[in-house]
This record gives C-alpha cells, sequence and structure tokens, in this order.
C-alpha cells in the first residue's frame, strides 16, 4: 500500500472532489484517479461514490478506513520530518516581504510554520524589492518574497530562486466614481485621471508607457492601506493586485474597472540561500502557492 495513495485518498476526502485534490496536490485528475483506483485494488474495495451524479462521497467502506488512514498519514509525515531535519546553528529564520504581501500571505503561512516546527522562531523583517536579494546575498535574512520585472533565474544564479505565481492586477475606484459606470475602458479613459500607485509599480508604469498614456496626475505611496483609504473617497483610482482588495470588491467599497486591454500580471518569488532546512522551505512554498491559487 503505497503512502502517495494513501495522500490521494485523504485528499479527495477533504476537497470533496477529485479535481480540487489534484490541484491542491499539483498533479493530474487522472493521475489521482490511477491512486484511487490502485487503492481500492489493493484494499479490494470501492471508496467513493457520486452524490447525486456530483459530489464525491465515501462508501461505507471508505468511512470506515478514513480515520485510521488519516490518523496512519500524519503519524508516518511526523517520522519522516523527525529523519529529514536539518541542524542548523541557529533556531532562527528571519522571513522577509515588502509590506502590503506582508500584511495579505504572511499571517497564514506564520501559523503553519509555529504548528509545524515548533523549535524555531520566524523573525519578519519587512524591506523593499531591491533590498531582499543583496539582503540575502549577505545573510541579513533567510528567505523572502519579492517582486521582480526581469528573469529572477537568470540574474540571481547564486540564490534559490522559485516562482510562486503571477499575480493578477486590477484597477480600482469608488463606488460612485464616473469610472464605475463603464463596462469596459481603455488606456486613454484615464487621461487627466489621478493615478495613486505604490512605490515598485514597474509592470503599471510598463503598460501606460506601452499605450501612450502620458496626461495623468500620478501620487506614489508605499502604504496600500492609505492607496485603498485614498481610493475609497473619491482622490483617484489605482492599480492593484486582486488579492489586496478582495475584501473591498466583496463588500462593495471599491468597485473593479475592467479595460479592454488586459493588464500584465505581476510575478512573484521567493528568494532563499542554501542553509534553509528543506523541510521549512517546502512548507512555506506549499503554502504560498495555495494562497495566491
Amino acid at each position: 500500500m503505497e503512502l502517495k495513495n494513501i495522500e490521494a485518498f485523504l485528499m479527495v476526502v477533504e476537497k470533496g472532489s477529485f479535481s480540487a485534490a489534484a490541484h491542491a496536490l499539483y498533479i493530474s485528475q487522472p493521475t489521482i484517479s490511477v491512486r484511487i483506483q490502485q487503492l481500492e485494488k489493493h484494499l479490494n474495495t470501492t471508496l467513493f461514490e457520486r452524490e447525486s451524479g456530483k459530489k464525491t462521497v465515501l462508501t461505507q467502506s471508505g468511512k470506515k478506513v478514513f480515520l485510521y488512514f488519516q490518523e496512519a498519514f500524519l503519524l508516518i509525515n511526523k517520522a519522516q520530518d523527525v529523519l529529514k531535519e536539518e541542524p542548523v546553528q541557529s533556531k532562527k529564520i528571519k522571513i522577509s516581504c515588502t509590506h502590503h504581501m506582508g500584511v495579505e500571505i504572511l499571517p497564514e503561512i506564520l501559523k503553519s510554520l509555529y504548528d509545524r516546527f515548533p523549535g524555531f522562531e520566524f523573525p519578519i523583517d519587512i524591506r523593499s524589492t531591491e533590498e531582499i536579494t543583496e539582503d540575502i546575498r549577505k545573510a541579513e535574512i533567510d528567505i523572502a518574497f519579492a517582486y521582480v520585472d526581469v528573469d529572477a533565474k537568470k540574474n540571481h544564479t547564486d540564490l534559490s530562486v522559485i516562482k510562486i505565481a503571477n499575480e493578477e492586477n486590477i484597477l480600482v475606484c469608488a463606488p460612485d466614481h464616473p469610472l464605475a459606470a463603464f463596462d469596459k475602458i481603455v488606456p486613454s479613459d484615464l487621461e487627466n485621471e489621478r493615478i495613486i500607485v505604490y512605490n515598485r509599480e514597474f509592470v503599471i508604469a510598463q503598460f501606460l508607457e506601452k499605450h501612450r498614456l502620458k496626461e495623468y496626475k500620478e501620487v506614489e505611496i508605499n502604504n496600500v492601506g492609505w492607496i485603498k483609504m485614498m481610493v475609497r473617497k473619491g482622490v483617484g483610482v489605482a492599480f492593484l493586485q486582486e488579492i489586496l482588495v478582495q475584501e473591498e470588491l466583496k463588500n462593495g467599497k471599491l468597485k473593479k474597472v475592467n479595460l479592454r486591454k488586459s493588464l500584465p500580471s505581476t510575478p512573484i518569488y521567493l528568494f532563499s540561500h542554501a542553509d534553509i532546512p528543506q523541510t521549512i522551505k517546502e512548507t512555506i512554498i506549499q503554502n504560498s502557492k495555495r494562497i495566491f491559487s
């Protein structure tokens, strides 16, 4: 009985479908189907059935083995972690990122790290993207999230660099702003608008330059909370990553403005040096990809 098949079984139970479980494990749906079939063949029973032709639910046999598999899987993972854990001189792993990224993703990542690695401390150091790669080289920080506008792997071959996500950028305004009434706009509709930008809006700057938008007022603020407040008050409009304004869009405090020209996404990378324990790095990678997805 293979551990990966048990993992697939438990993930299907947790997510409620084969497709969602495959997405969570970063494998294809046919692969997860094969793993379930192999487990069912080994047990000589059927573990899942379709409820009303849609939701995947456990059979009676599946219910009988679920708790045993769940407990066994947790114990096996703990045993592997004990053997894989790499000795380090310090029990502190310093994490860095930009201010607004930290607000959105670090609390959840820190919770998983403290739960899984109770012997470690994970102090947070907020720095600009420009500082992060150099500070990792100088060992002032250990691992960090950063935005880059170049091919990170080519320009930082001395560091471990992993792409986490391409985060979608959107244009937002106040609900009563004139732009909120349009189904879609073109870049030229932003002429003479006040555009409030974060201090590293290289993606947006390139977009505006490409579409020859020059007649607009720009206000640069390096605090996303302030930007969102100013947009809500009708001071201007802003290009922000969608993850930063999910709550405001949901509760109606901000309005998404659709553009006929697609905005470029923002690439997010995880930088680290070689001394980071692999299990800690894997935990950060898996959780951050899940959050951004």
